[in-house]
């Protein structure tokens, strides 16, 4: 299997909301912050306006990270 690319946390946020903000379910979503990995998964703290997110963004959030896990690895001192 094709060693994965390291990204920097500032990196994969920004490509986090980018892939997020393309979802209209998603829009009370201010920001979010990648942390340590949980697993093969990163752990994503998400900032929002309102009181809850929708489930159907919760759902894009899990896929997208997914996704960016798949293809990325967190860089240790970012």
């Amino acid at each position: 299997m094709p060693r994965k690319l390291t990204k920097t946390r500032a990196e994969l946020e920004v490509l986090f909301m980018t892939e997020l903000r393309k979802d209209p379910a998603c829009r009370a979503v201010g920001a979010i912050a990648i942390s340590h990995g949980v697993g093969r998964l990163w752990h994503v703290a998400v900032e929002r306006d309102g009181s809850r997110i929708q489930p159907e963004c919760r759902h894009r959030i899990w896929e997208i990270t997914e996704t960016l896990c798949s293809q990325f690895d967190l860089a240790r001192a970012s």
